[in-house]
């Protein structure tokens, strides 16, 4: 089985890019083998701190011999009258000389033309990966290249060796003025220095002896495997922050755990507190026993050292920085409220919006306002909007913006605040991610919707408003929140008129039909979710503003949109919207009505109109197309036997106000025309 291996050795990598290396790794190597058709058995990408690039095993010995056709010129043309070739195709044919060829004549958009089907010999895989290789690295885009060689090269950060093997052999190529070699090197304080690498099979061992694991998940499967030993050896509970694992993984060659302590004082300060610092300054791990924290921290260092003086350097960093947060928190604590919400002024929110003491006024407002719609009354509702962004102004959250809503609910719970309200300043940001859990709390619920529309309302009033891919304020995210919240609780409520009120509370232009085609893509994105057919969304979508409404109306329709009986119901209601479409009157006079037929379907409306919006004011929308469903025979009767288009001119336009009424019965499910458009 042939392999293959590709380094490029390079200085300290930026963990933001990591991400971005790997694809592009999988998706270069893949196209670029795919066009030569060289077949592989795996690939695999590899990446560390000073080395990035890629395996491959089961290459063939060369590419595929492969036949290409090349046009010539038209058949009429080729050859004169007495049949002797014609100077385009001697042109031809000397362009092929070089070539191993068949010429054939074949039919092409009506005429015929000479073509030359071109025998290929495949290249030796060598040869091939020579050219692909450099091809790849040259490929590779950065978010923030370096430039080196005076200002000759730009990459990533500057090539210090490229190391290119096909089993025994070098793959031979230049790039960025270094020659390909077997040379690579180990790690930068343990390894022996250069390293030279016989075949690929000994790349990962020979790294692996020289404390450099080149492969990602490798390292980031030593790391748990550490913690793991490390918690069974100290009968430690430690939580594995996936985060702070894949830090560790894109900053260490060769990760190792340590074990240390702080000092036992720190332990009055709250768990997340003492959890932020440790992880912020030191990239740690805390432990528990019994559930409760502990004053162990699990360090990882990069290689090998003395473990002594490791745990001592990071003692003294992890002792100074919780002894600045028990200053903090202290002086936080012993800070009244009013001080806190006098600062808040001082705070500006968004140039347009005002400062954060002008947003808090607006969500009291806002959360009055949302409550006022559900029929929702508490007397702490007010009180916990007030104080939703009370921690803003703290200490601890300006040295740790990650405990912002955190420092809050600790600190309002030390001033013995109840649940409903000092529970608020951190579960109201919630649904940051669209996989986020909800508030629990109902006063967090509507704050967290009122928090978000004023952000929808107020970025869109002062034209912050997102485009193509860019979304600086998460608006979209937001307005995904704002589905949920209002979804997942039943909130029957007309999101326009909310938004239309709140427009005038923060004193911004309302920008109506910006923010409905905008709500309308979030609303397409959640009901897709929900596995809602493209017709159905499309159909449903135009009653955005209802979000919990137009749900229920897209499962109901989604039950029957491919059933027979709705099928022919929607070619029999086509008729009565096609007829009425251009029609702008609801006016119309039963007493006028003559035929039989539609005195029947009148009656019959009326029926069906008081039952539709019995179940829909009951948010039954399965029964309402139903009853919906039962007004097909009487249609197709009164077409069948009633001429709408009626000469007599009040008569006809009688009829079309009816039936104009007749299609709108199908408003309350969305935009009927989408469903067979």
């Amino acid at each position: 089985m042939i392999k293959s291996i590709l380094e490029i050795g390079v200085e300290e990598l930026p963990s933001s890019e990591y991400e971005n290396i790997i694809q592009q790794l999988y998706t270069y190597t893949e196209e670029e083998l795919k066009n030569r058709n060289i077949s592989y058995s795996k690939l695999q990408v590899f990446i560390a701190p000073r080395r990035f690039g890629i395996s491959l095993e089961g290459l063939p010995e060369k590419e595929p011999d492969r036949t290409i056709e090349r046009k010539g010129p038209a058949k009429k043309v080729s050859f004169d009258e007495n049949g002797n070739p014609t100077k385009p195709y001697q042109g031809f044919l000397r362009s092929l000389q070089n070539e191993k060829y068949e010429i054939e004549e074949k039919e092409f958009k009506g005429n015929t033309y000479i073509f030359a089907k071109i025998k290929k010999e495949g290249k030796k895989i060598s040869e091939s990966l020579a050219e692909i290789y450099p091809k790849i690295i040259k490929k590779l885009k950065f978010k923030k290249p370096m430039r080196w060689g005076n200002g000759k090269h730009e990459f990533i950060r500057p090539v210090h060796w490229i190391l290119a093997l096909l089993d025994y052999e070098i793959i031979d190529f230049e790039i960025f003025g270094i020659n390909s070699s077997r040379k690579t090197y180990g790690h930068r304080f343990l390894g022996k220095g250069e390293i030279s690498i016989t075949h690929p099979d000994k790349y990962f061992d020979n790294l692996r002896e020289n404390f450099v694991i080149a492969d990602y998940n490798e390292r980031k499967e030593r790391i748990i495997k550490e913690l793991e030993t490390v918690s069974t050896n100290n009968e430690l509970e430690i939580e594995k922050d996936e985060e702070l694992i894949n830090e560790i993984t894109q900053l260490t060659e060769y990760p190792g755990a340590v074990v240390g302590k702080f000092n036992e004082e720190y332990l009055t300060l709250p768990e997340e507190v003492i959890k932020i610092t440790v992880k912020h300054h030191q990239r740690s791990f805390v432990a528990k026993k019994e559930n409760k924290i502990t004053n162990y921290y699990i360090a990882f260092q990069d290689g090998l050292a003395e473990e002594k003086n490791v745990i001592n350097g990071y003692s003294r960093v992890i002792n100074a920085r919780l002894d600045d947060a028990k200053f903090y928190y202290e002086e936080d604590l012993n800070t009244p409220q009013d001080t806190y919400l006098s600062k808040l002024n001082e705070i500006t929110y968004q140039a347009g919006l005002g400062t954060y003491l002008d947003k808090v006024k607006a969500l009291k407002e806002i959360a009055k306002l949302i409550a006022e719609r559900l029929n929702y009354k508490n007397e702490n509702l007010l009180t916990a909007a007030e104080l939703s962004k009370i921690d803003i102004p703290s200490h601890i959250v300006y040295e740790f913006t990650e405990l912002q809503g955190t420092m809050g609910r600790i600190y309002l719970k030390h001033h013995n605040f109840p649940e409903d309200i000092y529970i608020v300043p951190e579960e109201h940001y919630k649904p940051v991610e669209e996989s986020d859990d909800l508030p629990t709390e109902l006063n967090s619920l509507i704050i967290s919707l009122a928090d978000k529309l004023f952000d929808i309302v107020g970025f869109f009033g002062i034209k912050k408003i997102p485009t193509g891919s860019k979304d600086p304020f998460a608006l979209r995210r937001k307005a995904y929140g704002v589905l949920r919240i209002i979804i997942e609780n039943n909130w029957d409520i007309d999101l326009n008129e909310i938004m239309k009120e709140i427009a005038k509370i923060i004193n911004v232009e309302y920008l109506e039909k910006e923010i409905a085609d905008f709500f309308k893509g979030r609303f397409e994105t959640y009901l897709s979710k929900k596995d809602i057919t493209t017709d159905v969304i499309n159909t449903v979508t135009v009653n955005w503003n209802k979000p919990l409404r137009a749900l229920l109306s897209a499962q109901a329709l989604n039950n029957v949109v491919n059933s027979e009986d709705f099928k022919v119901f929607i070619k029999t209601f086509q008729r009565v919207q096609n007829i009425s479409r251009k029609h702008n009157s609801l006016k119309y006079d039963g007493r006028l009505f003559k035929e039989d037929a539609e005195k029947v379907l009148f009656d019959a409306y009326l029926t069906t109109k008081g039952k539709l919006e019995e179940k829909i004011e009951h948010l039954n929308y399965d029964e309402a197309i139903d009853e919906l469903l039962k007004l097909r025979n009487n249609i197709d009767n009164y077409f069948d036997n009633v001429f709408v288009m009626d000469k007599d001119e009040s008569i006809r336009m009688n009829r079309l106000g009816f039936l104009k009424n007749v299609a709108n019965l199908f408003l309350e499910f969305g935009d009927i025309e989408k469903l067979y458009s």
